[in-house]
């Protein structure tokens, strides 16, 4: 019989991001997926500045940052001509540490959190199907089934759902998944190819009847290409590179030459939300909770997200440390963010791929014309960036936020980044419980509700200036969470 307080179903991203913040919180946990291990395929691509932030918090930034590199910018091709090219390099300088968009395929990013686990005295469960689950009183019990036949039953206080769009807890918890499905049918191939285009960045290819997206990969001639599928091939189960190579290339818009694939494959872009991300005791997060197209990159990211804002919450309620009051605020601080991410990321999607004439109007003349002059204004700028990012995110309606302010900083919202000579402000942020951080000799104040790790640090010099200008106050006192957002704001 396995006894756990928490079981994480799934060991994807966001299930191994879940297990790695459990670990770092010291709270007990088994994580299992009917996987053999992690995924060998590229699969997701971006990762944003927000992810690489929670990865310096767990201490693997340094090592992400050796396996992938930046995505300098977008160029639109429009008929075969480049319109426009939007620079990404340094888009959000000032505004974090990694101003801009990374290149980390999936299968690195679960490899970094793997190791991160294992480093940490804990595994996986591989090979290991969650089944005959069952309420049992606040919690939950059930069968581990493996993949040699054996079986082990288990008891667990917290249910997780990591395992992806058909979530098997989701069902159980009976959850409706709302939204739809684009009718169109999608194809994604991993490509070798020699092009006459230095590589830069992503290639948005547009022309009157085509719609194709280029990503790069790691690796000189390598990119993810993504695009409809031609009407031309019709065995779905089996599709022949050879046709899809053809339509490719017939599509280019410019010189190019594929030399090479090593992964294709078919999908629909699917727009769902579960209605709830909680129910008792019982949560979901990533893909079983919220799935949507790939546009903008954030997917992974948004997983990672829950992944993080739930830890914590849990490993404080499993830990002693507050009440379980705690974990009514998940639902409230992710559920809002994934409905408008699921309803955003479906228009854009909509729009770059709709044949209608309204919409190829658009993204062919006055979508290249219209990011070239946003990128020229610094405000809008730092808002395109903070929305691509994620550092935008806030949590300011939360039970969790009391409602302070201070000028424009409110509870509620990730603490800011900045500078000054020999420091930043996330070096104050590395531990594993809140932060209070003191200006101007106030007094610390208490974090109300908290038995676990507190640190105090007294803000002075140089910091305490770079701080002023970054809009907190001369004299004051902030309380961050463990997940780098803002708890309280107080100025005398």
């Amino acid at each position: 019989m396995i006894k756990t307080p928490i079981l994480i179903v799934g060991a994807g991203p966001t299930g191994l991001m879940l297990s790695a913040q459990l670990h770092r919180y010291g709270a007990p946990h088994v994580i299992v997926d009917q996987k053999t291990g992690i995924t060998k395929l590229s699969k997701a691509l971006a990762v944003q500045a927000r992810t690489l932030e929670q990865y310096r918090q767990l201490g693997i930034v340094d090592a992400a940052l050796g396996q992938g590199f930046v995505a300098n910018g977008a160029r639109f091709i429009i008929n075969g001509r480049v319109r426009a090219h939007v620079p990404l390099g340094e888009i959000g300088k000032g505004l974090s540490p990694y101003p801009y968009l990374y290149i980390l395929e999936q299968s690195k990013n679960e490899a970094l959190l793997h190791d991160y686990i294992s480093a940490n005295g804990g595994d996986v469960r591989w090979d290991a199907e969650v089944v005959d689950l069952h309420k049992n009183g606040t919690g939950y019990r059930g069968t581990i089934k493996r993949g040699d036949g054996s079986s082990q039953e288990f008891e667990c206080d917290y249910l997780i759902g990591c395992g992806g769009a058909s979530s098997f807890v989701r069902h159980f918890l009976q959850l409706p998944f709302e939204g739809g499905t684009n009718e169109q049918m999608f194809f994604v191939a991993d490509l070798e190819m020699q092009l006459e285009l230095e590589k830069q960045g992503l290639l948005l290819v547009i022309n009157k009847n085509e719609f194709l997206a280029f990503f790069p990969m790691e690796g000189v001639d390598r990119y993810r290409v993504i695009g409809v599928l031609p009407p031309s091939i019709e065995d779905l189960e089996n599709i022949p590179f050879d046709l899809l190579k053809t339509h490719i290339e017939e599509n280019f818009g410019f010189e190019g030459k594929i030399t090479g694939h090593s992964w294709t494959s078919r999908y629909k872009v699917h727009h769902r939300i579960a209605s709830n991300f909680r129910a008792q005791n019982g949560f979901l997060a990533g893909d079983a909770a919220h799935i949507h197209s790939p546009a903008g990159g954030q997917g992974m990211n948004t997983g990672l997200g829950d992944a993080v804002n739930l830890g914590w919450k849990l490993a404080a309620v499993v830990n002693g440390w507050t009440g379980t009051n705690v974990l009514d605020s998940y639902d409230e601080e992710r559920r809002p963010f994934g409905k408008q991410l699921v309803h955003t990321t479906d228009r854009a999607f909509g729009l770059i791929v709709s044949k209608s004439w309204g919409p190829r109007f658009i993204r062919t003349y006055i979508l290249p014309r219209a990011l070239s002059i946003i990128l020229k204004f610094g405000a809008l700028r730092r808002l395109m960036f903070q929305t691509i990012s994620q550092t935008v995110i806030n949590y300011r309606p939360s039970s969790q936020s009391d409602g302070s302010r201070f000028k424009k900083i409110h509870s509620g919202d990730r603490f800011p980044w900045f500078e000054w000579r020999g420091g930043n402000s996330f070096e104050w942020l590395q531990g594993t419980g809140y932060v209070v951080l003191c200006f101007g000799g106030a007094g610390a104040l208490k974090v109300e509700g908290w038995s676990g790790p507190v640190i105090e640090i007294v803000v002075t010099g140089a910091s305490a200036k770079a701080a002023s200008a970054a809009g907190l106050p001369v004299t004051g006192c902030v309380i961050v969470r463990p997940d780098m957002h803002i708890s309280h704001i107080y100025a005398e």
